[in-house]
């Protein structure tokens, strides 16, 4: 069995707990404040389906989200138009006094450099910072 190397990326937002998870459970809201990763706004292509631009995928994508709010449970899953879908990406969110933690575990894949990877965890911290302004407005 083979296992891949993780990161958790977590950010405090001093917002309402349901209000982090529901924006973070649509999925075209991603594309609002995770700009270095997407290109451009999320339309929609079937239920709870969007497609989006990712250039470190290649271009066009398909997202969905399954998340359960009550808990704070968001699985957030990619894949090219034209193929299955991968494992999910993992969120949480915390309730943490009267606004929310936001934990984003990220996979580094075979072949990546240590370049890449830590670029992509840097990017996650600037993404989540963005996420943090905008709920906290």
């Amino acid at each position: 069995m083979t296992t891949l190397v993780t990161e958790t990326v977590r950010i405090t937002i001093d917002a309402p707990f349901a209000e982090v998870v529901s924006d973070l459970a649509d999925p075209a809201m991603q594309p609002e404040w995770a700009t270095e990763f997407f290109s451009g706004a999320a339309t929609p292509i079937g239920e709870g389906e969007v497609e989006v631009t990712v250039p470190r995928m290649g271009g066009k994508a398909r997202m969905r989200i399954d998340a359960d709010v009550d808990s704070g449970r968001i699985d957030v899953y990619m894949a090219p138009l034209d193929a299955p879908y991968g494992p999910p990406l993992p969120v949480r969110v915390i309730p943490n006094a009267g606004g929310a933690d936001v934990l984003y575990t990220l996979a580094r894949f075979p072949g990546q450099s240590d370049a890449d990877w830590a670029e992509g965890l840097d990017s996650m911290a600037r993404e989540l910072e963005k996420l943090k302004a905008r709920l906290e407005r």
